[in-house]
C-alpha cells in the first residue's frame, strides 16, 4: 500500500512537471495582442500565424536584437496605408519578449 501511495505521489509530481506552461503563455500572448485592437486574431487560423510571427520574432531577437525582432513584425504584418505599424510592431514585440521568449523581455525599451 505504502508503495502504491509514492508511486501515485510520483507520478502526480511528473505530471505537474510537465505541465504546458507555453499554452499559457501562449494564451496570455494572444490575448496581449487582442488587446491592442490592431491585429487580427480572431480569423480562423488568425491565432496560429500571430503565434508563428511571435517566435518568429523570437528567433530574430536571438539572431539580430531588438531591431531584428520589430523588422520580422514589420515584415510579416504591415502593408501599406496602416496607421503607426512601427509603433505597434514594437509593441508586437514587447509581448512577444513578455510572454514567449522572456530571456528577451526588458530588450526594448518602453514606448
Amino acid at each position: 500500500m505504502k508503495n502504491m501511495t509514492m508511486m501515485a505521489l510520483a507520478v502526480a509530481g511528473a505530471s505537474l512537471v510537465c505541465a504546458p506552461v507555453a499554452a499559457a503563455s501562449e494564451d496570455a500572448f494572444l490575448a496581449a495582442i487582442d488587446s491592442l485592437e490592431y491585429y487580427a486574431i480572431n480569423c480562423p487560423g488568425c491565432a496560429e500565424d500571430a503565434l508563428g510571427v511571435g517566435y518568429r520574432v523570437c528567433a530574430a531577437f536571438d539572431s539580430g536584437g531588438e531591431s531584428a525582432a520589430i523588422a520580422e513584425v514589420l515584415k510579416s504584418y504591415n502593408g501599406p496605408g496602416q496607421t503607426h505599424p512601427e509603433y505597434y510592431a514594437t509593441l508586437f514585440a514587447q509581448y512577444s519578449a513578455y510572454e514567449l521568449c522572456p530571456q528577451h523581455n526588458g530588450k526594448i525599451d518602453p514606448i
